[in-house]
């Protein structure tokens, strides 16, 4: 099984769905991060380029710790914007990773880059089993889109996957974002649920846990039903 996560940011992919991501690679299935941008706005260097450099250097370590691929395809930070030429480029990514599964972000969220990601997202995947689409590689068909949600987004899960086993190796991979929890320590105010990040992310998988019946899980909403469970 091929999973793709495609996120806004270096570190989204680790704290919202980093277990699932580790537990899939554990399990031989062929797992990668594609990252919109390079975060290059979150960070308190004094310039973009540095934050960028350490915020990517960051992501793939992030990328070892969970045992899976990464990639950029360097749009410019705080400025994804639902286009078509962004669609088409995450056509062409689909149609190059042929994955069987997509995570992204949620809609209904606080942060643009977060919800031109998941409408994008959602588009190219109806249009990468599209033939006539004209861009690069065969056309794809793929299962379903697993929507993730901060906390403060309005949404309502209905895949739990445990990661009980993975709690840890999550928070270490979140931990190699050090520029970034520093930064959202600081940062406060609009990202205030993230000023004691690990401690905030794991009281969510703990949560999600409870509902389900295990010690620790990450939750997604599915674009559509399917009789495939791919994340599990």
């Amino acid at each position: 099984m091929k999973l793709l996560a495609i996120v806004a940011h270096p570190d989204d992919a680790g704290i919202f769905c980093g277990g699932t991501l580790a537990k899939h690679a554990d399990n031989g299935d062929e797992v990668a991060v594609v990252h919109m941008t390079r975060g290059e706005y979150g960070g308190f260097d004094t310039t973009t380029d540095s934050v960028a450099e350490v915020r990517s250097s960051e992501a793939k370590t992030e990328a070892k710790a969970l045992g899976v691929d990464t990639a950029f395809l360097d749009f410019h930070d705080g400025q994804i914007t639902y286009s078509l030429e962004h669609r088409l480029a995450l056509v062409e990514v689909l149609r190059d990773y042929q994955p069987d599964a997509i995570i992204t972000h949620y809609r209904n969220d606080m942060h643009p880059d977060h919800q031109a990601t998941s409408r994008l997202v959602t588009d190219a995947y109806y249009m990468s089993s599209l033939p006539l689409v004209d861009v690069e590689g065969e056309p794809h068909d793929i299962d379903n889109v697993y929507y993730f949600g901060k906390p403060t987004a309005e949404f309502e899960p209905d895949v739990f996957v445990d990661i009980t086993g993975y709690q840890d190796r999550k928070e270490r991979a979140i931990e190699a974002h050090e520029s970034q929890v520093e930064f959202l320590q600081e940062h406060g105010g609009i990202d205030a649920e993230f000023d004691n990040l690990i401690e905030g992310v794991r009281a969510d998988a703990r949560v999600a846990g409870k509902r389900s019946g295990v010690r620790f899980a990450e939750t997604f909403a599915t674009l559509h039903e399917t009789a495939k469970g791919y994340l599990g």
